[in-house]
This record gives C-alpha cells, sequence and structure tokens, in this order.
C-alpha cells in the first residue's frame, strides 16, 4: 500500500523520520523508516567514530528528502520492531536505487524477499552498484578518506571561540530543535571542522517542551509543542547560516539564524510562540526593533501566549513639555511644566544612577567636608551642565507608588533636543540599566536603546564598567569656620573673578557655592545688598517680599554656572562679594526689582557701588517689589534699625602725599589746620636755635621731630626703621618718608 509524508529529517544515509498531516490537537504522528534492501555506513556520536563516507551519505539524503512529501511503501518489520520499505520521490524515482547509483549506497547482503519478484528489484540495485564501482563514484573513490573532523561535545574555550567568529555567518545544519528557540546545531567552519553546539536564539524566549527521556509528570509548557513543531517543519536539518552573538550565564552560545525565507525569531514572535526577553536582545544582530514589533503585532492580536494580554490605558496627561530647575541626583531632576508652572520630580524611567562607593562621607557626618567615591558626583555633574535651565520634553512610561518609605514617582523618558537623556547617561557608564520581570510592561519606551546603549560601555569600558579604581571626588568647606574662612580669603580675594556653581540658596542674598578651581564650598553674602529674610518654618513669617527674593535668585542660579568676586569675609565665615550670572550682577537685578535694599555699610566699600544706589533709585521711583505703595515705610524703619555703617558724609580735603593708585593721605580742610601750621613754625623756631643732641641714640617707634630735606623745616615724625643708611622717618602729619642722618 502505496502512503505519503513529509521527511521530517534523516537519522543516516538509509534511515528517515517520515511525519503525517498536522492534527488538531496537537503535532502531526511521526513514523521511522528504513530504506529496504540497501545500508548506508554509520554516522558517529559520543561514543564511536563515523565509519568512512557516513556523514556524506547522510548528507545525499538529508538534501534530496528532508522537508519534502514522498510516497512509501512499507515492505516488513524486523524482530526489532524496525520498519523497512521504500521511498519514492513525487516524480516517481526510487530513492534506494538513486542512493546507490550516486554510490552513497550499497545493497545489504542476504537482502529480505518475500517474494519472487522482488529479485527483481535486487538485481537491478547489483547493477547500479557495479556501475558506481566501476565509476568510482560516493564511498568507492579510493582518492577519498571520508572521514570528517568533528567534534560532538565542545570542549574548548567558548569565550576564546566566541570571539574568533562572533558576528561571522556560518554555514550550520540544525540537527535538533530542543524547543521553539534552543537547538542542537552542525556548524561547518571555515577550517574544515565540524562542531556541534548548543545555540539558543538571542532576543526570544519560546515555551520549554518535554524532553524525550524526561521523568514521569513532566509537561510541556503551554504553546511548548505548537512552537516546536513551528520551528522544526521550517528548520530542522536545513542548511543555514549561524551568527555567534554572545554567551549565556549557563555558557550557552546566543546568536541569530540566518535563513533566506526570513528571520525565525520574528516569525515565532509574530504568531505568539515566543517572548522577547531582555538580557540578549541587544545582542541580535537585526537589532531589538524589528522583535520587539513582532511581538507588538502578536499582543494587538492577542495571539497565543498574549491570549490574555491587556494594554495599558494610555493617559491624557503623560506628556509634556516643561524647564530643568534642579538636579536632584544622578537619575531624578525637578522640573517646571511649560504650561501651568507646576513643578514635578521625575525619575528617568528604567535606569538607576551608580552607586555610592566605599569610603563615601556620610550623610550624618559632623564634617562639613565632602568625600564621594564613585561616579555619582559626575552624573550630577553631567545633568546639571546638559539640562539646568533648559526646556526638555517628558514623556510619562510608568507610575512606582510609594513603598517601604520611598515616596512616590513618575519614571519618564526626558528627551532635550534630539537627545534621550536616560541613554546619554547609560551610554557614558554613568548610570545602568534596571533589569525588569519578564512580563513588567512598566519600563522605558527605549527600552532596547538603553540596553544597547550599556552594552556599548560596557564594551568601552566607560564609568562604572571600567576596571580603574573608582574616582574620588574631595570638596573642601571654606566656611567651616571663621578662621578657615581667613585661610581661604587671601587667595580667592586674590584670584579675581573665579567660576562657580550655586549649589544652595537661603534667601535673595545669602548662597552656598561650590569653587571647582579651589576645590572648595563656601557660604557665600551679596555685597552691597540685604534681602528680606525668608521664615524657616510654618510659625515663622517671612518678611516682605523674603520669598519672591528666594524664588528669583533660586530660578536664576540654582545650579547655574557663576562668576564671583571675594571683596571680604565676616566674622561668621561667611565670603561676602559680588556675583555674576552671564555678566549680569545678581545684587543689582535684586535691587532694580525692589527685592533687596542697599546695604550702606558694604555697598560703599564695593567696586559697584555707582550701580546698586542707581539700581535702588530706579526701583524706588518704578515703585517696584519692597517699594510699592504700604510697604516702602517699613522697609525703610528695618533699614534704620539693622544699618550698621556709619552716615554718609561729604568733606574737603587736601592730599598731602600719594603712595600708589589707591593709597594716599589727605589733610580735612578746617579749622585745624590753622592750628596746625602754627605749632610746625613752633617747633621751627624752637629746633633751629638749638645744637643737636650727640648722646640721642634712636629707636623704632619713637616719636621725634625731623628735619626735612626739602625745605630744611622741622616736622613731626616717627622712625620706621633703622638701617647703615640711616634713619628712615615718616611724617605723621603729611604721610610722606624719607631717610635722614642721626644729625637731622
Amino acid at each position: 500500500m502505496v502512503n505519503k509524508a513529509v521527511v521530517k529529517n534523516v537519522l543516516s544515509g538509509d534511515t528517515v523520520i517520515l511525519r503525517g498531516k498536522p492534527r488538531p490537537n496537537g503535532p502531526p504522528a511521526e513514523r521511522l523508516l528504513a530504506l529496504s534492501n540497501v545500508q548506508a555506513p554509520r554516522l558517529g556520536s559520543t561514543s564511536r567514530s563515523d565509519e568512512p563516507f557516513g556523514f556524506e551519505s547522510r548528507e545525499f539524503l538529508r538534501k534530496l528528502l528532508v522537508g519534502k512529501e514522498v510516497s512509501f511503501v512499507p515492505e516488513y518489520t524486523t524482530t526489532t520492531q524496525r520498519e523497512y520499505g521504500s521511498i519514492y520521490l513525487a516524480n516517481g524515482e526510487n530513492v534506494q536505487e538513486l542512493g546507490v547509483k550516486a554510490g552513497w549506497l550499497k545493497v545489504r547482503e542476504g537482502g529480505k524477499t518475500t517474494s519472487e519478484d522482488k529479485q527483481d528489484v535486487l538485481d537491478r540495485l547489483e547493477q547500479l552498484q557495479n556501475e558506481a564501482q566501476a565509476a568510482k563514484v560516493g564511498m568507492w573513490n579510493d582518492t577519498e578518506k571520508g572521514i570528517r573532523d568533528i567534534s560532538f561535545t565542545f570542549e574548548k574555550d567558548p569565550h576564546a571561540f566566541l570571539n574568533k567568529y562572533k558576528g561571522k555567518p556560518l554555514n550550520a545544519i540544525i540537527e535538533q530543535v530542543r524547543d521553539g528557540s534552543t537547538f542542537r546545531v552542525l556548524l561547518l567552519l571555515p577550517d574544515n571542522t565540524q562542531q556541534i553546539i548548543t545555540l539558543s536564539l538571542s532576543g526570544i524566549k519560546a515555551p520549554t517542551c518535554k524532553r524525550d527521556n524526561a521523568e514521569d509528570g513532566a509537561v510541556s509548557e503551554p504553546f511548548g509543542e505548537e512552537a516546536k513543531y513551528f520551528v522544526e517543519s521550517r528548520l530542522l536539518q536545513r542548511g543555514v547560516k549561524v551568527v555567534l552573538e554572545g554567551l549565556s550565564q549557563g555558557q550557552t552560545f546566543v546568536g541569530s539564524i540566518q535563513h533566506p525565507a526570513g528571520n525565525i525569531a520574528e516569525l515565532l514572535l509574530s504568531q505568539g510562540l515566543a517572548k522577547c526577553i531582555d538580557w540578549s536582545i541587544t545582542l541580535a544582530t537585526s537589532g531589538p526593533t524589528p522583535l520587539r514589533n513582532a511581538e507588538k503585532l502578536a499582543k494587538e492580536k492577542k495571539l497565543r501566549l498574549w491570549r490574555n494580554f491587556v494594554a495599558k490605558a494610555p493617559t491624557e496627561t503623560n506628556e509634556f513639555d516643561a524647564t530643568v530647575i534642579r538636579i536632584i541626583s544622578g537619575d531624578m531632576v525637578l522640573v517646571k511644566t511649560k504650561n501651568g508652572g507646576i513643578e514635578k520630580k521625575i525619575q528617568f524611567a528604567s535606569i538607576k544612577q551608580p552607586p555610592r562607593g566605599a569610603g563615601s562621607t556620610a550623610p550624618t557626618s559632623k564634617s562639613k567636608d565632602v568625600k564621594e567615591v564613585g561616579y555619582q558626583f559626575e552624573a550630577r555633574e553631567y545633568l546639571r551642565k546638559k539640562l539646568i535651565g533648559k526646556q526638555v520634553h517628558v514623556a510619562i512610561d510608568y507610575h512606582k507608588p510609594a513603598q517601604e518609605g520611598f515616596e512616590a514617582k513618575d519614571c519618564a523618558t526626558v528627551i532635550q533636543g534630539s537627545q534621550n537623556v536616560a541613554e546619554q547617561l547609560v551610554l557614558r557608564g554613568l548610570a545602568t540599566v534596571i533589569r525588569h520581570r519578564k512580563d513588567d510592561d512598566n519600563r522605558a519606551r527605549h527600552y532596547d536603546q538603553l540596553l544597547l546603549a550599556e552594552k556599548k560601555a560596557e564594551e568601552q569600558q566607560k564609568g562604572v564598567h571600567s576596571p580603574k579604581e573608582l574616582p574620588v571626588t574631595r570638596i573642601v568647606d571654606a566656611s567651616e569656620s571663621a578662621a578657615k574662612a581667613r585661610q581661604f580669603f587671601t587667595f580667592l580675594k586674590r584670584a579675581g573673578k573665579l567660576s562657580a556653581v550655586v549649589e544652595y540658596v537661603s534667601n535673595g542674598s545669602r548662597l552656598a557655592l561650590w569653587i571647582p578651581k579651589e576645590n572648595c564650598r563656601v557660604s557665600f553674602v551679596l555685597s552691597g545688598v540685604r534681602a528680606p529674610r525668608v521664615g524657616r518654618t510654618t510659625t515663622d513669617k517671612s518678611e516682605p517680599f523674603g520669598q519672591e527674593a528666594l524664588d528669583y535668585v533660586s530660578q536664576k542660579c540654582l545650579q547655574h554656572d557663576v562668576e564671583v568676586e571675594i571683596e571680604n569675609v565676616d566674622k561668621v565665615g561667611s565670603f561676602v562679594g559680588s556675583l555674576f550670572i552671564q555678566s549680569e550682577n545678581l545684587a543689582v537685578s535684586l535691587l532694580e526689582r525692589g527685592l533687596a535694599t542697599i546695604h550702606e555699610y558694604s555697598a560703599d566699600e564695593s567696586h559697584h557701588v555707582n550701580q546698586l544706589y542707581g539700581a535702588e533709585r530706579q526701583a524706588k521711583n518704578e515703585k517696584r517689589g519692597l517699594w510699592a505703595e504700604g510697604i516702602s515705610e517699613e522697609v525703610e524703619q528695618t533699614n534704620t534699625n539693622t544699618s550698621t555703617g556709619p552716615n554718609r558724609e561729604y568733606i574737603d580735603v587736601v592730599v598731602s602725599e600719594i603712595l600708589s593708585g589707591s593709597h594716599f593721605y589727605v589733610q580735612k580742610v578746617t579749622d585745624e589746620i590753622q592750628k596746625l601750621e602754627a605749632l610746625m613754625k613752633e617747633l621751627d623756631e624752637y629746633y633751629s636755635s638749638r645744637p643737636s643732641d650727640p648722646t640721642f641714640k634712636p629707636r623704632v617707634g619713637d616719636l621725634v621731630c625731623a628735619k626735612f630735606t626739602e625745605d630744611d623745616g622741622w616736622y613731626r615724625a616717627k622712625i620706621r626703621r633703622i638701617s647703615h643708611e640711616g634713619i628712615e622717618v615718616h611724617y605723621i602729619d603729611y604721610g610722606n618718608s624719607e631717610t635722614l642722618s642721626s644729625a637731622r
């Protein structure tokens, strides 16, 4: 009786497995059939070697039959329940005859026959064998050994093997399908050797199947058998290209299979027979996008594994434009929405900042000096320079509810310009990607790009992936005490304008600065102005416009790059000076808006005194802020009570001596000048009539009368220094100095 079936696979040059028609409740039935009257050389295994030409014989039959529909006639069954028969191609050709003719099969000695008409079949096979022997084809070729160099088990270094062949398409044959995404593969290597490996498809995972030798009670996962059949019907014993891409934790090779008919991984996903897995999806040569798109298609259609899938309901307010106003940590920012001005904390979705290294300053440390080990500081600085004050587009990916003492968080993808900020952090090794649970859809919308960025950072050994020691950042608190501040004051003042970063704003005129060049942190007070006080608690009332001044300075300066000029240091260690942001004097800006008042004593000492007074006059004229109706009287009273400087007074003077461009002596033009001139006249007359005292022994600091060389007049003086050149004196009434002999 003639039957039809599809050849599933070829076990050897004379034995095949036939597959029937698919059944509605499972994979089709299978049937093993050996070719009657012929035999092929045996293939090797882990326990024995190939017989000569065993592989070539198998390959002849594999290429001839696998995946094709054939006709077969069962003829007899041996005592070992092995069934023998004949197989015919669609065109009617007998497979035994084709194999014998090609020299890959030989006639079985003592072939079993059931009737005399079968003798004709044996005679025909004998004739074909004689012709093959004469032509020296197939196994009858005496110039070939027919022995292949194959390793049935992998005993090499998998990392070295991967490095050698990674990314290179290798000729291969799929020998076994364990489940929809795991195979036993024969690699046909370029050096004419062969290697059997276990290969897992990168980026996907199909349901597992029950092993043939599994214990009783073991079952396949849902859709496992269907996925296995799906792959077997397309790839089993087909010639393919395998691209090795990585290794699993169990040292199993991970890679992709290239076939002219398409990508089997994408096909499995699109049919709902597999799911994407994060840990290997970035290894896929085709990239994550085609795999995710295929899975998305199956989800939308609710196919097989996704039959119970429920899509997340989109919200109307999950995307908005905002301005970054503060960097909270290496993975969190504070933004203010463009429409409505609402402040929101945003955590970057699916990433986390680098861990704090051992030896870092504890938050509860008594010392205000900072020591940070690791990449957290660098991550915050990168975000500050890139984002602070910039407009971004925020797309909320998921909401993380409050738990274990942590507040609820909105986790989002933040785009600045055309760049995904989280991706840029990961790319620089300044953040790592969170590995979500397999079925957890609460993840960044561009999660695969984050994984690819992390893979690249690992390859380039960037940031946290570097084998080098963790970087250490040390910042000294120069304002920890007044004595410490005075040590820093000299060179900070001498440096002129210094670049700084505003770390904190206490009120409109008091800030905390980090000065990178000197690697120190200082408490800083704006010179020449006083901002209204801000209440520290809900019961502590703020002064008028105190909160407005704080908000203005915070918005304008917090975490921005600024320039400062240090002018003085106060008794508690705070540094006093001027602050400029983009060349704009912050004290002047506060005064112009009526958010501060002049502090006369320090304003008079400032290099910008005219600008300060002019700005306050402008605010008064325009009645802005503190100078509005009903508030200005209170401000005037406050300034009167708090001012510690002297009243402004203009006097007439005569410059008596100029020492340098910034130092000179003056005499007040008052009635006291006439008294001084009379005194000088009396001194001159008295000492001119007296001889010099030979016993006089001058000492530094003595008050004396000295004879000025230009007019030979006598004036009051103080001895400054005594040397072999003479005695240096300072004329205390005029400010000039000269060196004289002891006789004068």
